[in-house]
């Protein structure tokens, strides 16, 4: 299958395997979603979080960076202290509504059932120049469900999603990804981080990004949808 552009607005990176010739070969078929936002103020809603960073870098409780590599120092570690999600800003609720409608198409379209009701936690990721995050998941579970993030500001960063049946060497896909410009295979999507782009995944799909370069820093807020399991048919 090859990447597909919706009329609505959406795009669908698939991976799905080739037709197996042995009864015995992995499957797969899980797709990652993306969504330019044109409604959210980017830049205010950067200047917002900057103003929030002192506060939650004040947290000293329950630090725990989730093996993305960014260190106690910062507000990734403190994910689970504090919701962005609750915070009443005019962007921050903007992206409540586009996520939620997002959802519900990525649902009804990989699914084809009726939503469940959801809710939403998420962070700030701020990475200074020279930072990277470390290839990790969010869940590999019988309860996993959807992850995402929103590109608030970057400079130049790709994240590369990989098959989780393939336990390539981080190092060398960082290599390829950087020195032969790979984007899609079928096995790897190395998606370019931008201003404004709302991404929806399985969550347990690996996935890190190239390192940040910039002097200037690298802002997404990252979430997790979190299903009401009573409400999935």
């Amino acid at each position: 299958m090859n990447i597909v552009k919706t009329d609505y607005g959406m795009t669908y990176i698939p991976f799905v395997n080739e037709e197996p010739i042995s009864p015995f070969a992995p499957e797969w078929r899980f797709f990652i979603a993306e969504k330019f936002l044109s409604r959210i103020d980017c830049n205010r809603l950067k200047d917002y979080l900057l103003n929030r960073q002192p506060e939650i870098l004040s947290i000293k409780d329950n630090l725990n960076d989730a093996g993305t590599g960014l260190g106690s120092d910062s507000t990734t570690a403190r994910f689970i202290s504090y919701n962005v999600m609750t915070w009443d800003q005019p962007d921050i609720n903007i992206l409540k509504e586009e996520i939620s409608i997002m959802h519900d198409t990525y649902y009804r379209d990989i699914v084809d059932r009726p939503t469940p009701k959801v809710s939403l936690g998420g962070w700030m990721n701020i990475m200074k120049k020279g930072d990277r995050i470390k290839r990790h998941n969010h869940g590999f579970l019988d309860n996993t469900y959807i992850s995402g993030h929103f590109t608030v500001c970057c400079d130049g960063t790709r994240t590369v999603y990989t098959n989780p049946y393939e336990h390539w060497d981080e190092y060398e896909l960082l290599q390829r990804v950087e020195e032969h410009d790979l984007e899609f295979n079928h096995s790897l999507y190395a998606s370019k981080n931008t201003a404004g782009q709302l991404t929806l995944f399985p969550g347990y799909v690996p996935h890190f990004t190239t390192e940040h370069r910039s002097d200037s820093d690298r802002i997404t807020l990252a979430f997790e949808i979190v299903p009401n399991y009573e409400t999935i048919i």
